[in-house]
């Protein structure tokens, strides 16, 4: 019993870990790219017309984006995963 406490608490900071620091990442990509490609003001509306093909821009965005995507990956690994867990823990015991 002790094992598995240990396992799904080593488990859950690591979850928690990539979860932080993806959420992290996210937050200051959008805030560099509010900052220097579309800043908020009436000012921003014009500078995003000459700003918006930029590949400094341009990166941010994409990178921005694919770590959207890897979020979303990780809470569908780690769902499949819980389940999993929970379906071999109810299999384990019905066979006991």
């Amino acid at each position: 019993m002790y094992q598995t406490s240990k396992t799904v608490a080593k488990s859950t900071i690591i979850f928690s870990s990539i979860v932080f620091t993806t959420c992290f990442v996210h937050w200051i990509l959008v805030n560099l790219y509010t900052h220097y490609c579309a800043p908020l003001s009436i000012y921003g509306v014009f500078y995003t017309l000459l700003s918006l093909g930029s590949p400094l821009c341009q990166f941010i965005n994409t990178f921005q984006l694919e770590v959207a995507k890897h979020y979303i990956t990780i809470w569908t690994i780690a769902g499949a995963s819980l389940l999993t867990w929970f379906a071999a823990t109810i299999n384990f015991k019905n066979n006991k």
